[in-house]
């Protein structure tokens, strides 16, 4: 699932989480209002509507209830919780809340007591970790992943002179040099820009890292040199100027991937679907190839049940039906979301060409990616910590500030940040 705009969070809102997570603590979850009944929470995209509707007749309508929930789905899981009412038998997760919830274990199920080590076996250790307290508690069942990959434009390019061809594409972007090279080409041949802002230059260096801003000890980690070597490369795009300078999946993104003014897109498989969403008219014209410096790792939720459920047994069902590799491969190809599942990847839904990408086969892009998959910690402090970065990111590509003070202005409030949290 999509996590570009959570991740740059402004410091009030995620002061607000804090807040809450302090209310949270000592809370236990109260009985559901929907006792006899299974309700379960998503967010639009979560899976595929398909998928949904194929459970839904599965069970009784009058045993389970959807609610597609929009809006901040976090904070609406945070309320329904501190309130001890209404609480779903069955509620989503997302990648980037999990170390938030981790801090709530309580409030959730051990579903290692519901389901055998043989099914859990089809799912990714890492994906798995992701979702486990440091006392071996799993409190999710992932619904996906989110390995990258450059998206591109192959009309644009070719037109350029450039390579267009995946194979070719990934040889001259191998590196993080060489598609910078390739951006100034694109910049001089077309007007076109590389990257969308220095903030999505940051985030996918980060993404490809196995370390982030606070170590397992909770130790500030944000002055490394893997955080370093990220801003100086964000720096150097905006200094190239294959910066373009938006926001990404603002209506002015979709508007340069429409147009062809940003014709390369650096995501993850879920990716797939904000494209086809914001530019349908560009159907065949886009290929798919490997992310430039390795593979990233962005997104991918889960599947949860709150202790407050009643009937458990009953709740796995619902849960598996969701994400059984058959529903995997449709919410894939209707959404993008790229299976959890190992035995997903037989199916048809992924082994056939997507029109929208000229008949390539994406799935195989990054099931590659997935092979070298960088794992580490995340922090539940994570978001706060790192918020700074991107506001003085912002600084620098809107204000002309200077780089260096803006990384020690970063650094400064991000360790603020952190001591705050605790």
């Amino acid at each position: 699932m999509r996590t570009s705009t959570t991740r740059r969070r402004t410091a009030a809102v995620l002061a607000t989480a804090v807040a809450a997570a302090i209310v949270l603590t000592g809370c236990s979850a109260g009985s559901s209002a929907s006792s006899g009944k299974l309700t379960t929470w998503l967010w639009p995209g979560a899976v595929g509507d398909s998928v949904v509707s194929s459970t839904k007749k599965e069970f009784s309508s009058d045993k389970l209830q959807v609610s597609v929930i929009g809006g901040d789905f976090k904070q609406k899981l945070v309320t329904t919780f501190t309130g001890k009412s209404n609480i779903p038998s069955i509620t989503g997760v997302k990648g980037e809340d999990m170390p938030y919830f981790l801090q709530q274990s309580s409030l959730f199920t051990d579903l290692k007591d519901l389901v055998p080590a043989s099914y859990l076996a089809q799912f990714p250790k890492w994906k798995l970790a992701e979702a486990t307290t440091a006392d071996g508690k799993l409190i999710g069942l992932p619904t996906d992943i989110g390995p990258s990959a450059l998206f591109y434009r192959q009309d644009v390019l070719a037109k350029a002179g450039l390579p267009s061809e995946p194979a070719a594409v990934a040889d001259a972007t191998s590196t993080w040099d060489k598609y910078f090279a390739f951006g100034k080409q694109l910049k001089e041949k077309t007007g076109a820009s590389l990257e969308v802002s220095m903030s999505d230059v940051f985030s996918w260096s980060m993404a490809q890292a196995d370390s982030g801003f606070v170590n397992k000890s909770g130790k500030f980690t944000g002055d490394s040199d893997t955080v370093k070597q990220a801003w100086d490369r964000a720096v150097t795009a905006e200094k190239d100027g294959i910066v373009a300078g938006i926001e990404d999946g603002s209506p002015d993104w979709a508007s340069a991937v429409n147009k062809g003014t940003l014709p390369t897109v650096l995501g993850a498989a879920w990716h797939a679907g904000d494209i086809k969403s914001a530019a349908p008219d560009t159907s065949g014209k886009w290929r798919v190839t490997e992310t430039p410096g390795g593979p990233g790792n962005v997104g991918g939720s889960f599947l949860t049940i709150p202790s407050a459920t009643s009937d458990k047994k009953a709740a796995v069902k619902v849960i598996e039906a969701l994400i059984a590799p058959s529903a995997q491969a449709t919410t894939y190809s209707q959404v993008g979301n790229f299976p959890s599942s190992s035995k997903a990847l037989d199916e048809s839904a992924l082994t056939k060409g997507d029109t929208f990408f000229g008949g390539q086969d994406t799935a195989s892009v990054f099931q590659k990616s997935i092979e070298s998959m960088p794992t580490k910690y995340t922090s539940p402090y994570d978001a706060q910590v790192s918020a700074p970065f991107f506001t003085q990111l912002t600084n620098i590509q809107s204000q002309g500030k200077d780089p260096d003070q803006a990384w020690n202005d970063a650094v400064k409030a991000a360790k603020s940040a952190l001591e705050s949290a605790k």
